[in-house]
């Protein structure tokens, strides 16, 4: 079958160097699918088994038109979890767009932030900038501009100048010299300011201010746990602090609802005046839904930025990313306790969901465990606690470690892989990210 689609993509898309350089008219399969519409979706079939990402734009183009078979995005859904390099972008953009959900585009992201040729990461910055702004697809580009390639440092920040609306080409900025310098810190210099364009993105009014309203300042994404913040009441702005502590201001929700209970303001109350505000009306009626609206879009944003800023937080790397890494990030004097701690695992990132530590209990597991392959015992891998809770993996006694990732989107399975390591370097990631963490607390 693989030979039979290759004819088919010869025949129909014509010289594989020229669809390389100039894309797949997906003309041609149209009209060749209304010609033979059987054998066009068989071949494509064949050609998404054979994680050709033609085979996937095809998918996409039928499925605009809307002649794509039935169980296309089972079809894809299917081949994701051994998707990698531009077959794996194409196959999310594809599902992002057949679906209209926005959880592919970590899928795209996963490619920018890997190991995969330069060139797969080019394709994947380039991706992000079409498609739904999420944290991860901007924390991915901030991670581009950071990429040892210069073209992927150079189309990471189109990509963030396209998702700020700006229709700019980075080599026709003032930035592109320190873009294209050899100095990293120049790059993260740029980096930073084009991601700070997106600090205000969540910023503004939630609510009404004559019944209630929080006004949000703008993201601080280098100190993302404190945040400027106004409260009204009534009409009223209470006084109070302008810069809130952002877990407890986004909280507030929870104190003020109860599974079998309509929303209570005296609850609110107390929570506002626990926040440091002062001033609130003896009586104020608020609406149910108006206020429980209010409430989730503070959380909405709140948590937005957060993840933002927990996945662009990149300081310290101990390790080899192609092999065992821990990429620490820096430490928050607002939060000492919780520290951004991005695991890598065989050139990718294996903490996708959850890269905050509880500092005192992950390093702790990090140490006990560390003790127990220096004795020569072998430790279930990675039991780190919730930071780790989505990689399950096995050491054989050969020193291969077998791991699979588990994938929270529907329909998709697991990933799964091996990576050959040695005890002395498990060893010493654990121990060295131990005592990094612990010395900042």
């Amino acid at each position: 079958m693989i030979d039979a689609w290759q004819e088919f993509r010869r025949e129909v898309f014509g010289d594989p160097y020229l669809v390389w350089h100039e894309g797949a008219d997906i003309d041609a399969l149209t009209a060749e699918h209304e010609r033979r519409p059987q054998r066009a979706e068989r071949m494509v079939r064949a050609g998404v088994a054979e994680h050709d990402h033609v085979a996937v734009e095809s998918l996409g183009g039928l499925a605009r038109l809307g002649r794509a078979p039935s169980d296309s995005v089972a079809l894809l859904r299917s081949a994701l979890p051994s998707a990698h390099g531009v077959f794996r972008v194409r196959t999310a953009q594809v599902l992002g767009e057949m679906t209209g959900s926005d959880e592919y585009v970590s899928e795209v992201a996963a490619v920018l932030e890997g190991f995969g040729h330069w060139g797969d990461r080019i394709d994947a910055a380039l991706a992000l900038r079409r498609l739904p702004i999420t944290p991860r697809s901007l924390a991915a580009l901030h991670r581009g501009m950071l990429d040892e390639e210069s073209l992927v440092r150079h189309h990471s920040a189109n990509g963030l100048l396209g998702l700020a609306g700006r229709k700019a080409d980075i080599a026709n900025l003032s930035g592109f010299a320190q873009v294209t310098s050899g100095d990293p810190a120049r790059w993260r210099a740029v980096a930073d300011d084009l991601l700070g364009a997106f600090a205000v993105r969540t910023a503004g009014i939630c609510g009404d201010r004559e019944s209630f309203a929080v006004e949000l300042g703008p993201a601080d994404y280098s100190a993302p746990h404190h945040r400027a913040a106004r409260v009204y009441l009534s009409g009223t702005r209470l006084p109070g602090p302008d810069r809130l502590h952002v877990p407890a201001l986004r909280n507030i929700g929870g104190y003020t609802t109860h599974p079998d209970r309509p929303a209570d303001y005296q609850n609110l109350r107390a929570a506002l005046e626990h926040l440091g505000f002062a001033g609130l009306p003896a009586s104020v009626t608020l609406e149910e839904d108006e206020t429980a609206g209010t409430l989730d879009a503070v959380t909405a944003a709140l948590d937005f930025d957060a993840d933002v800023s927990r996945w662009r937080a990149t300081d310290l790397l101990i390790g080899d990313r192609s092999r065992l890494a821990m990429e620490i990030g820096p430490v928050d004097q607002d939060a000492v306790r919780l520290r951004t701690c991005t695991m890598w695992l065989d050139g990718a990132i294996v903490t996708p969901f959850d890269n905050t530590a509880y500092v005192p209990q992950f390093a702790h597991s990090l140490r006990t465990d560390a003790a127990l392959y220096r004795a020569g015992r072998s430790p279930d891998f990675a039991h780190w606690g919730p930071t780790t809770d989505d990689l399950h993996a096995e050491l054989l006694p050969d020193g291969t470690l077998r791991y699979r990732l588990r994938s929270r989107i529907d329909g998709a399975g697991d990933r799964e892989g091996a990576v050959r390591l040695r005890v002395d370097e498990i060893v010493a990631v654990l121990e060295d990210t131990a005592d990094v963490l612990t010395a900042s607390t």
